[in-house]
């Protein structure tokens, strides 16, 4: 069964564009609204959103918080909005990627392949005595729970699918928000966070900073 995808861009012609060049691998519906796409996902789900940020009747990032609040729905945001901290408050309010306009259509099978991919997974990964439920965004040990921010989640994976190597902060950065950074010390706000959250509920991981390299998970 083809995955469906919710197209949400009011550009007359990239919209129709997307649509019907995506439709050979994917079932597709175009909303041109907020409004629309509200009264779509009422009825329907998809496996993955295709955003538009500037809509006619508000901000797509509107959505994006919306939905977060009962799904984990894949957002891949599209956007003319190019400026690294639009980019980063569009992964902080929710969407899993970023895509600046123009972009390439290779570039956006293979970024539409890698989220399906993630969802496909099963969304939960396990290692010592600690299990990460990506989907839920979930961390449990020894029968305790806590919740995570997406990303502390999306650093712990990437932990926790590759135990003992050594993550740079331009490494975590990078699986965060693409190729251009922002100035600032999120790497390190998080990982502290992440040790709080991992000794809370009695995880045997611990994430050990190496000085002046980066950061090592251990169980």
């Amino acid at each position: 069964m083809l995955s469906q995808l919710l197209i949400v861009e009011d550009d007359p012609h990239l919209g129709p564009l997307l649509r019907d060049y995506l439709s050979a691998d994917y079932q597709v519906f175009h909303a041109a609204t907020l409004a629309e796409a509200q009264n779509w996902l009422g009825t329907h789900s998809a496996q993955l959103i295709l955003l538009d940020l500037n809509l006619p009747d508000g901000n797509g990032l509107d959505l994006v918080q919306s939905l977060r609040q009962y799904s984990s729905t894949p957002v891949l945001v599209l956007s003319a909005r190019s400026h690294v901290q639009e980019r980063v408050a569009g992964l902080n309010a929710g969407a899993d990627d970023y895509l600046t306009k123009p972009f390439a259509m290779p570039e956006l099978d293979a970024r539409i392949s890698a989220l399906l991919r993630r969802t496909a997974s099963g969304g939960s990964v396990n290692l010592g005595n600690t299990s990460l439920s990506t989907s839920s965004l979930t961390l449990t040990a020894e029968e305790q729970h806590v919740n995570l921010t997406e990303h502390e989640s999306r650093i712990l994976e990437l932990m926790m699918r590759t135990p003992e190597r050594v993550f740079s902060r331009a490494d975590i950065e990078s699986h965060l928000y693409g190729w251009e950074t922002p100035n600032s010390n999120s790497v390190e706000v998080r990982i502290s966070q992440l040790r709080k959250k991992l000794e809370s509920v009695g995880s045997t991981l611990r994430v050990r900073t190496i000085r002046n390299v980066g950061y090592v998970l251990q169980a």
